[in-house]
């Protein structure tokens, strides 16, 4: 068991990682240090006026003190954090890591994890069992978010010493350009920025509703007609009259914004609203083209290109 202080090295820990006695530190916490100092006071004054019951009393709370550093550094051994996953955010989102933790028998209580400035999760682990740890923290700008070591501690049981250990893991979360609202004409094809759209001629489109067809595969949970599923009448589909689409390409080039992140803040807000009506849409960035496509994966496979859109290599 280290009593000191050691400065961690820059090498990254692969998973699963287990604390033991060369990766946990103990320091006394401000509580602790105010009572060494009492401890001190009294233990002069008995020795100055050879008190034997002030005697009796300083050396029963030192030996807690004393017995609690132990159980402080017991309350950290042994637990091993094995795999983590994260969900994409976007920008200036919360970012969630998601551990997965397990320890020896017995259960450790009051167990904190966090990353520097992000919110402290304390936990109870259990023993033999996966546990699952949601340590959150703010995320910042696009691209790919680092959100530092991994500081595992506890002030169990007494809160006289704090027992610690930094992991540094290699986590990484993809954070997407925060969207920006942006009025989307599917109907013509491509994307506008204005609100001057071209009359579409009539076909299957978005706008006005038309009545009711049978329920096919694919068709959009969004326009199934629940009210003649209810009456008995069976699985039918809302169909709309609009603009006649077949796929959209969400273009970067119909902007006027000179400003890049707005841009991406724009196309953004295009693809979730391409995704939400249900339509096939392609991306087109300079120098780079998704063709159309639909699903969550195409989504995320389109917002992943704008999240590292001109980054350099080093922060992909």
């Amino acid at each position: 068991m280290n009593l000191k202080f050691l400065r961690q090295t820059n090498s990254e820990a692969s998973f699963p990682q287990t604390l033991d006695r060369k990766r946990i530190y103990i320091l006394p916490t401000r509580h602790g240090l105010l009572f060494i100092i009492i401890l001190g006071t009294m233990l002069a004054g008995s020795l100055n006026y050879n008190n034997n019951l002030g005697f009796l009393l300083t050396f029963l709370l030192g030996s807690m003190a004393f017995v609690s550093i132990l159980h402080t550094f017991r309350n950290l051994s042994g637990i091993q954090v094995v795999s983590v996953r994260t969900t994409p955010v976007f920008a200036n989102e919360t970012a969630v890591f998601e551990f997965i933790v397990r320890t020896t028998p017995p259960a450790r209580a009051a167990v904190s994890f966090s990353f520097f400035k992000g919110e402290e999760s304390c936990r109870e682990l259990f023993s033999n069992k996966d546990n699952q740890v949601r340590v959150q923290i703010a995320s910042g700008q696009r691209g790919r978010f680092r959100p530092g070591s991994l500081t595992v501690s506890s002030m169990y049981p007494l809160g006289l010493f704090r027992a610690w250990s930094n992991l540094r893991f290699n986590l990484k979360c993809t954070v997407y350009p925060a969207p920006l609202s942006t009025v989307f004409n599917p109907e013509i094809g491509a994307c506008s920025d204005s609100n001057n759209d071209a009359e579409a001629s009539a076909g299957p489109g978005v706008d006005d509703f038309q009545g009711l067809k049978p329920y096919q595969p694919g068709d959009s949970l969004r326009h199934i007609s629940w009210k003649a599923y209810s009456r008995g009448r069976g699985l039918f589909t809302k169909s709309f009259t609009g603009g006649s689409v077949s796929s959209v390409f969400i273009d970067w080039s119909k902007f006027r914004d000179t400003d890049t992140e707005r841009k991406l803040s724009r196309l953004c807000d295009m693809v979730l609203k391409a995704n939400r009506m249900n339509l096939d849409y392609g991306l087109k960035l300079p120098g780079k083209m998704i063709d159309p496509g639909k699903g969550e994966i195409h989504k995320h496979q389109c917002l992943k290109i704008l999240a590292f859109f001109n980054l350099p290599s080093d922060e992909i």
